[in-house]
């Protein structure tokens, strides 16, 4: 498994709008039922107000890379870039840290 970790530095004054982007566009369930992306998270940075974290969990570094080349993200480049302060690309990826031991409760 691998955890990737992408910080967004968005432009002042636009990080609800780009929350709002986040959950109209529905980009983190389109993620999720991509194969291979277990579960992903949006996290505002609490010493930052103009920075958000995206992370998601992968059952490999193909899955993710799959994401990345995924035509509805590739294509959606343009509008993210609206509200980030640094250029978003089509191969932006987050950092990718791989899992060398982890546990999960069982409910």
């Amino acid at each position: 498994m691998i955890r990737t970790f992408l910080h967004l530095d968005v432009k002042p004054g636009q990080r609800d709008a780009l929350i709002s982007w986040y959950k109209e566009t529905r980009a983190l369930e389109r993620a999720v039922a991509d194969a291979g992306c277990l579960s992903t998270e949006l996290y505002p940075d609490a010493g930052n107000e103009d920075r958000l974290l995206v992370t998601a969990l992968w059952e490999s570094p193909a899955d993710y890379d799959r994401w990345v080349a995924n035509p509805w993200r590739q294509s959606s480049t343009d509008e993210i870039n609206r509200f980030l302060a640094e250029g978003f690309t089509p191969a932006s990826k987050g950092s990718v840290v791989t899992s060398i031991h982890h546990a999960t409760q069982v409910r």
